[in-house]
């Protein structure tokens, strides 16, 4: 794969994570209010279960080549999920003095996403006979 081809796969894969977080975002403060960031924790888990998904799609099944590898895991998944805004968002409630808050931001986004991970695994594992 030429590296143009590589680019240009992470491209289209992260144009459409980068734009399902945006949408995410928007309709979770819609949902849920703007009192924590609901927006980025979904994306997060959201994003986090399916890169566990995929690394058994690509790792032990073998079945995406790697076109798709790069758009889906590296593109998608990785624009998908996104430390800066969590990292943004916990600063911005630490100088607001929303310590438990930011706290309970940090290690949700972190335990769920851990989480979703290893249910992406164990779902992939099962569905495709792997366990």
């Amino acid at each position: 794969m030429s590296t143009l081809s590589s680019i240009a796969s992470i491209g289209v894969g992260a144009t459409v994570g980068a734009t399902c977080r945006y949408y995410i975002g928007t309709i979770s403060s819609q949902y849920f209010g703007k009192d924590f960031p609901y927006g980025t924790l979904i994306s997060n888990v959201l994003g986090s279960f399916i890169a566990g998904v995929l690394i058994v799609l690509v790792l032990e099944k073998f079945l995406l080549n790697e076109t798709y590898r790069l758009m889906l895991l590296v593109g998608l998944a990785g624009s998908l999920t996104t430390m800066s805004a969590l990292s943004i968002e916990s600063i911005q409630m630490l100088s607001d003095g929303q310590y438990s808050q930011a706290l309970l931001n940090i290690l949700s986004n972190l335990l769920l996403s851990l989480l979703a991970a290893s249910l992406g695994v164990l779902t992939a594992k099962h569905v495709f006979n792997l366990a």
